[in-house]
């Protein structure tokens, strides 16, 4: 029996002596591939290759890749708990062929290590292969000797792949596996649980064009995959996946924490996808997804939601998910470190997403039971599916709860809706991950053009214009005043990549200067100036020097290379589960977003920042280095899941502090840097947050503004650096008492109602009351608002500062509410004041910052009500 270490190891080792390049797997985000959720398959990583968009050292590859099947074509969810075999997540083994071997080997490779390495007898192999795929047909018949009634001809739908509708394509030939009589009958038809998949060898010859016609590849490649559960199970001897020894773990830790029997039949199918669902959980958390309400991250907690459901049909009462994801740790740790690196904050994560779903699941019974006596008392057949929908996704109500309770009274329900709400949810879903780039697809077979980028070396250098575009369309001429995207054989002009902005400078020869205003890529290579002509014009063909604006590109460099210590000083101070989740380098600031559970607290952030700037103060040398991928992450680098890299990658080295695989402009040392300063942090998402700083010449100038504010505020109150604090504590204080002796028993300051009804003006022929009370609180504000309204059966918005923040109202008399919604008045005042706020629709409120302008503030207030967006 082989253990699922050993099949990896016999598996890698085989191909080893095949001469191929074992490749890491790559994560469960794809690199910048919009049109995928998650990476589904082994191929994701070299899809480029095989669209021959880029190219490898090597042509024969080997991998063992994490995949997701939550979507799409290829969409496992549905069927995980009913069947043996299908999982959402699941390992991919698979050797690839770049234009080298095709065919014969590939087929003779996959034979020789199932029979041979893995001792799997022949005559238990049946083999399908494509109708019109005599080749295949052949070579099994007759090179490895499959009697001919062991192969099987089936059409496009089961034996022809394709990567999109049009591109490389081929037919393809599965191996299965017969597990016997007790699962079966002996006849290979479909639907037969007897035989089981275990490989599907893709044989990658055509292009299909736009017509739909076929095209023979200049380069035939082999795309193969085989799934490591269900090897697992056949070399193992079992007759489920979750029978091995990657699920028996989790699913035995399950039934103990359950107090139910792990081969009950009755409680196979909860603790199945109990079992299959932390798996999930465990590595998309590992790979840097959080729960969110769209994307990945809604997958992610749409997959939580379902396991908490299994799980209470196990009676498992509170939170339980996040206990069992240390179980898949100790599993797959020895193939995947991160996890085990990461335990904590994984658990972190499910055990809080746990909570808020059981908070909100309390809410959504009592929806629900609302729902289901309204169809009762209605006589309704079914349960709206719109309505379960919204159900399921404002609350996470799992349809399958729903269904299960309304069955108790008779009821059914409305699932094609559900699931015409649940497809447009993806879709929305999908269209939020693609990519924006309609300036570069805009422009017309931007494909032929590539650029050498020179800019690492040196930031002026002559190089030929190759080609012009204005306005999207081709063009032989630039002339003077006009604005374009120019194309150069070589460039020093760095395109914005991997969160740092592009260069800036200017371009020139004897007939013409330019402006480049900014720099982008081209999926091509191709690096695309983005320019204004100043003085005379530019042909194709023609020879111009180009010269980087070389103090922003220092003060770039300066953030770029301020971010990378950034990210080294979190791991550092918060652990090593903070993962760049997204960054932005500009020369005067940087943004850096990172996964992490809580807010940062003043101690942490004070950590982090003296930890940067004891480095900066070293002054280590950053040094560059040009490694292969495998090695380069072997050594501790750090590698960014959305970015995609090729076999060869740029190191960026601060001494042991900070190892990063980077593609930007970096300095030469540290202390270049000069100082490093945060400004703010924030959260953007759950379990997600956001750091704001600063470096350099910017930090600089942030510092000395702060100094001279401070200075003016002792000044002001005559006060020295040490007294200061106490002081405007003692100042506040004195002044709150103040206002509670003013609003003790007194109306609201400046409340002449009479006075401010007088003062209402008409809009849209309506009474409205639009003004400032001095020193009011919310409640004074909120009465007053009221009384007015009620007295001129209008709208009355009133609005205060008031202990150093500012309030508003908005009450709308309840007839006008059709025309007049408080709640979205607010909503449309509240930005004004960088505030929030919400509400009903006859009366809202918010608070922000202070107003400063009153007056000001009431005109903008009115062109709001008016509708005016002048705002």
């Amino acid at each position: 029996m082989f253990s699922n270490s050993e099949i990896r190891r016999v598996f890698y080792d085989f191909f080893g002596k095949k001469k191929h390049q074992r490749v890491l797997s790559s994560p469960l985000i794809p690199a910048k591939d919009p049109s995928l959720l998650f990476t589904n398959a082994g191929m994701n990583q070299f899809k480029g290759v095989f669209l021959l968009e880029e190219k490898r050292e090597y042509r024969r590859a080997v991998s063992i890749q994490k995949c997701m099947r939550v979507s799409g074509k290829h969409n496992d969810f549905d069927e995980v708990g009913k069947t043996d075999f299908h999982h959402t997540f699941f390992e991919m083994l698979g050797n690839f062929s770049f234009g080298d071997y095709f065919k014969d080997k590939a087929i003779a490779y996959a034979w020789e290590l199932l029979t041979v390495n893995f001792h799997l007898p022949p005559e238990r192999l049946w083999v399908t292969v494509y109708q019109d795929d005599d080749e295949a047909f052949r070579i099994w018949q007759e090179e490895i000797g499959v009697p001919p009634q062991k192969i099987h001809r089936l059409g496009e739908k089961d034996n022809f792949w394709q990567m999109g509708e049009t591109g490389p394509c081929g037919p393809c030939s599965e191996i299965h596996f017969d597990r016997g009589p007790e699962f079966g009958p002996g006849e290979f038809v479909d639907g037969n649980r007897r035989f089981v998949e275990i490989w599907n060898l893709v044989f990658m010859q055509y292009r299909r064009d736009q017509s739909g016609s076929l095209q023979p590849l200049p380069a035939p490649s082999i795309d193969t995959g085989m799934g490591m559960e269900r090897l697992a199970a056949v070399l193992q001897g079992v007759a489920s996946n979750y029978q091995t020894d990657l699920f028996l773990p989790i699913i035995e830790r399950t039934a103990e924490l359950a107090g139910v029997d792990s081969r009950d039949p009755a409680r196979l199918v909860d603790l199945h996808v109990v079992a299959d669902h932390i798996r999930a959980l465990t590595f998309l958390i590992a790979d840097g997804i959080m729960p969110a309400n769209d994307g990945r991250g809604y997958v992610l907690r749409r997959l939580l939601r379902r396991a908490v459901k299994h799980g209470k049909s196990l009676n498992l009462q509170g939170s339980f998910l996040h206990r069992l994801s240390g179980e898949v740790s100790e599993v797959m740790k020895p193939f995947y470190p991160e996890l085990d690196q990461n335990r904590d904050f994984i658990s972190k994560v499910i055990a809080a997403e746990e909570d808020r779903f059981n908070r909100t699941l309390v809410n959504g019974l009592k929806i629900f039971d609302d729902l289901l006596q309204d169809t009762i008392e209605k006589k309704k057949p079914l349960l709206s599916g719109m309505d379960l929908f919204r159900l399921s996704d404002t609350y996470g109500f799992p349809l399958d709860f729903a269904r299960d309770l309304a069955m108790e009274k008779g009821v059914g329900i409305d699932f094609e809706t559900f699931q015409r709400e649940l497809k447009s949810q993806k879709e929305r879903s999908r269209v939020s991950l693609q990519e924006k780039r309609k300036e570069i697809s805009g422009l017309k077979k931007i494909d032929r053009w590539q650029s050498e980028f020179v800019g690492y070396e040196e930031l002026q250098t002559e190089a030929q214009l190759q080609a012009i575009y204005i306005n999207g369309q081709e063009v032989s001429r630039i002339g003077e005043n006009e604005k374009g995207i120019l194309i150069f054989d070589r460039t020093p002009f760095y395109a914005e990549s991997g969160g740092q902005v592009g260069d800036s400078g200017c371009g020139k020869n004897s007939e013409a200067f330019f402006l480049v205003l900014d720099t982008k890529k081209a999926p091509s290579g191709a690096i695309l100036h983005e320019v204004q002509v100043q003085k005379g014009s530019l042909r194709v063909d023609d020879h111009a020097r180009l010269e980087v604006d070389q103090a922003r590109r220092q003060q770039i460099s300066i953030h770029h290379s301020a971010t990378h210590m950034l990210q080294a000083a979190l791991r550092e101070v918060l652990g090593l589960h903070v993962k760049q989740s997204g960054s932005r380098v500009q020369p005067d600031k940087l943004r850096f977003d990172f996964t992490h559970f809580n807010a940062l607290s003043s101690d942490e952030l004070e950590k982090i920042e003296q930890a940067i700037n004891e480095k900066i103060r070293e002054n280590i040398p950053i040094s560059r280095q040009t490694q292969r991928y495998e090695e380069a992450v072997g050594n501790g680098a750090i590698a960014i899941f959305e970015e995609k890299y090729g076999d060869t990658v740029r190191v960026i080295s601060m001494g042991s502090f900070s190892r990063e695989l980077c593609g930007g402009t970096h300095l030469q040392a540290s202390g270049e840097i000069g100082v490093f300063k945060i400004t703010a942090e924030s959260s953007i998402s759950s379990g997600m947050r956001r750091i704001e700083a600063v470096a350099g010449e910017a930090a600089f100038s942030l510092i000395q503004k702060k100094i001279a504010i401070f200075e003016q505020v002792l000044g002001h109150f005559g006060q020295k650096a040490d007294s200061i604090l106490a002081f405007l504590k003692s100042l506040e204080a004195r002044s709150r008492e103040s206002e509670k002796q003013l609003k003790k028993g007194a109306p609201a300051p400046g409340a002449d109602i009479d006075a401010l009804i007088r003062h209402s003006r008409q809009i849209a022929g309506i009474q409205a009351v639009i003004a400032p009370l001095a020193a009011a609180d919310r409640k004074q504000l909120s009465d007053l608002a009221d009384e007015i309204k009620n007295r001129i059966r209008g709208v009355a918005v009133l609005y205060a500062n008031c202990d150093g923040k500012s309030h508003i109202v908005v009450s709308v008399f309840k007839d006008l509410t059709e025309r007049f919604n408080a709640n979205i008045i607010i909503k449309k005042v509240a930005p004004m004041i960088n505030g929030k706020g919400g509400g009903r629709s006859d009366f809202a409120q918010a608070g922000g910052e202070t107003i400063t302008d009153m007056d000001g503030f009431g005109e903008k207030i009115g062109r709001a009500l008016a509708g005016n967006n002048e705002i």
